[in-house]
């Protein structure tokens, strides 16, 4: 009687075995020829395996030269910048010294005309920054409050003029269209104002501060008319500013 093993479909485990065909039970791999075969296969498939595997391993070491050549690649630094760096920062240590010594030069002003004229420091500030800010010497500016008005706010002269440096008010109205009569008792306005004045009569007269506190005090037509004629218009107002 024939006994018929059965079958596994394209499995054959349990398949009787016939000479030529491996014996998996005993743990045969082939025959030789199919044993080099499959070697051969394993070799060709193994070999994009390899190389996909060097590239992965490369990928790291690649960015890695590519950082070290691009830093290499890194521009050095341009003397010309440092050389304006170095400029910035000698000019940055200038204004500060010249700030500093603007302020220290500022303190003693103040210092010195609250002490000579029995101001409060509040004023003395107000007339040492108006004047700086308008070109005036603070010592002709202290002398002018002094002149025309003994430091009262709200002095008025008989022709008209008002405040701290005695400004008229057609005169404010020319350096300050819309300006009241009533403004110019205010300090800090008065001080501007008068001593945008004074600035403008400097300019006027080339420069010559004597001549300028002339015209602030009798006007600038009364002077050059003086002037013109061959005439020393001074009238003893700017040595009595400059005595201040």
């Amino acid at each position: 009687m024939t006994t018929k093993t059965k079958s596994n479909g394209s499995n054959d485990l349990y398949s009787p075995w016939k000479p030529g065909m491996p014996d998996r039970r005993r743990g045969s791999r082939g025959t030789p020829d199919q044993r080099r075969a499959r070697r051969s296969l394993i070799h060709r498939l193994r070999k994009p395996m390899v190389g996909i595997s060097l590239i992965g391993a490369g990928l790291p070491m690649a960015g890695a030269m590519h950082d070290a050549d691009s830093s290499d690649r890194q521009p050095a630094l341009d003397p010309a910048t440092d050389a304006d760096r170095e400029e910035d920062l000698e000019e940055r240590l200038t204004r500060r010294i010249a700030l500093t010594k603007e302020m220290g030069h500022r303190n003693l002003a103040v210092i010195n005309a609250i002490e000579r004229f029995g101001i409060d420091r509040h004023m003395a500030e107000d007339i040492f920054d108006a004047a700086r800010e308008s070109g005036i010497e603070p010592d002709i500016a202290y002398g002018l409050v002094k002149t025309e008005s003994t430091f009262r706010e709200r002095s008025v002269s008989p022709v008209g003029a008002r405040g701290l440096t005695q400004v008229m008010p057609r005169t404010a109205q020319w350096l300050r269209p819309g300006i009241s009569a009533e403004d110019l008792f205010d300090r800090r306005t008065n001080l501007r104002l008068g001593f945008q004045y004074l600035s403008r009569l400097v300019e006027k007269y080339s420069g010559d501060v004597k001549l300028a506190l002339l015209a602030y005090n009798r006007g600038p037509g009364t002077v050059d008319r003086a002037l013109d004629r061959g005439q020393d218009p001074d009238n003893g107002y700017a040595d009595k500013v400059f005595a201040a």
